[in-house]
């Protein structure tokens, strides 16, 4: 099965920004685990996961989010809202409350 999604990592002032981009599934939930390591190992302030244009998430790539903020870096990492198909997932789990989510549009 080809790899649906890419995630680049940007360095803006003090923080690195994960930028996924396409379907955040059990087959590629590896890739955005990988580039969190990169962030969070890095000497950023802050590290952010901007979901915008994230198109797809199923449990596995739930789970790796969930990891992430509750893991080590959890008190430098944050959330930016996704679109409505995205963001209804963290909604529908119950999880969005207790995820560091800034405030935005996709809520």
């Amino acid at each position: 099965m080809p790899e649906t999604l890419v995630v680049d990592l940007e360095a803006r002032e003090q923080e690195v920004w994960v930028l996924p981009r396409g379907e955040l599934d059990l087959h590629t939930a590896d890739e955005l685990e990988q580039a969190l390591s990169i962030a969070l190992s890095s000497e950023a302030t802050r590290v952010v996961i901007d979901l915008r244009v994230l198109e797809f998430i199923d449990s596995a790539g739930l789970r790796s989010i969930v990891a992430a903020c509750r893991g080590d870096g959890s008190g430098r990492l944050v959330l930016v809202p996704g679109p409505p198909a995205v963001q209804g997932v963290f909604n529908v789990s119950g999880l969005a409350p207790e995820l560091p989510f800034l405030p935005g549009p996709g809520r």
